[in-house]
């Protein structure tokens, strides 16, 4: 009897071992000890410090120092503060200074410098000026007095008749403008004595005595000055037609009175000194 109690006992005390211990305590099966070693090796000091981050800074270092070490080869005269300069002596330019770049190759210069194309081009440089020279003043003297002979025929007088003897006279005179600009009497009869030109004047024919004898050539003077440009005809025209627009002046240039003319012409560099003379005689034989 007493080992059949025991027995009930031992079963009564396993069977409350089972169906309460379930409520108070996790099962074996949920209480792993596993996971506080795993705990332990996921916070481990190795992963804190990652060895990754102690071992790429070293290589980042290691790749400028091999580019510097290739350009300080080829390149002695890179400084150590421009290490990004890596330019490889094949990519440079070679220099073409004994030739001229063409087709393609002259349109790139010009993109990269406008000094190459214009030093190097065939072509003379599109802003550059060319003045002609002055033409002849002879040739211009001879139009201007084509030109007054056309005016006065427009207006219905004849043609004045070119004296070469006065012409001459004319172009002293304008010498002589060119320091003195006006009908000064004292120029002109000098310029009839050195000539030896026009009327010469004896006062002992009129029973004077004493007074000096002299040239004139005591003809109507116009005289003219000025900056004119072009080509012989066009600077021809602008002095005649300046006569012509000048009421004084065509009073005798263009007067049918005077039949006989002369015009003398010269440049100094700058002006044009025009005289135009007109006789009603013709004063070369004087």
């Amino acid at each position: 009897m007493k080992k059949i109690i025991i027995l009930l006992l031992c079963c009564g005390v396993l069977i409350g071992m089972v169906g309460c211990g379930g409520n108070t305590a996790p099962p074996p099966t949920e209480s792993q000890p596993t996971m506080v070693s795993e705990m332990v090796i996921t916070e481990t000091p190795t992963e804190t410090t990652p060895p990754v981050a102690a071992v790429k800074p070293t290589e980042k270092e290691k790749e400028p120092i091999s580019i510097e070490s290739v350009d300080q080869a080829t390149k002695p005269t890179v400084t150590a503060t421009e290490p990004t300069i890596t330019a490889k002596p094949k990519d440079e330019p070679k220099p073409t200074t004994s030739q001229k770049p063409t087709g393609l190759l002259a349109a790139e210069n010009t993109d990269k410098n406008s000094c190459i194309t214009i030093v190097e081009s065939d072509d003379p440089p599109t802003e550059e000026i060319i003045i002609p020279p002055k033409p002849s003043a002879d040739i211009v003297a001879q139009k201007v007095a084509e030109y007054i002979n056309q005016f006065r025929t427009e207006q219905g007088d004849g043609t004045a008749t070119i004296i070469p003897g006065l012409t001459e006279y004319c172009k002293y005179r304008c010498t002589q403008l060119k320091t003195n600009f006006a009908h000064d009497t004292t120029d002109q009869r000098a310029a009839a004595e050195a000539l030896q030109y026009g009327e010469y004047v004896d006062w002992s024919l009129y029973g004077i005595e004493g007074e000096e004898n002299y040239y004139t050539a005591n003809v109507r003077e116009a005289i003219g000055k000025g900056n004119w440009g072009g080509t012989a005809d066009e600077i021809a025209y602008s002095i005649a037609n300046g006569f012509r627009n000048s009421k004084g002046h065509w009073t005798y240039v263009g007067s049918p009175k005077y039949t006989y003319m002369a015009v003398g012409l010269m440049y100094d560099g700058y002006y044009w000194y025009v005289c135009v003379c007109m006789d009603s005689e013709n004063t070369d034989l004087k």
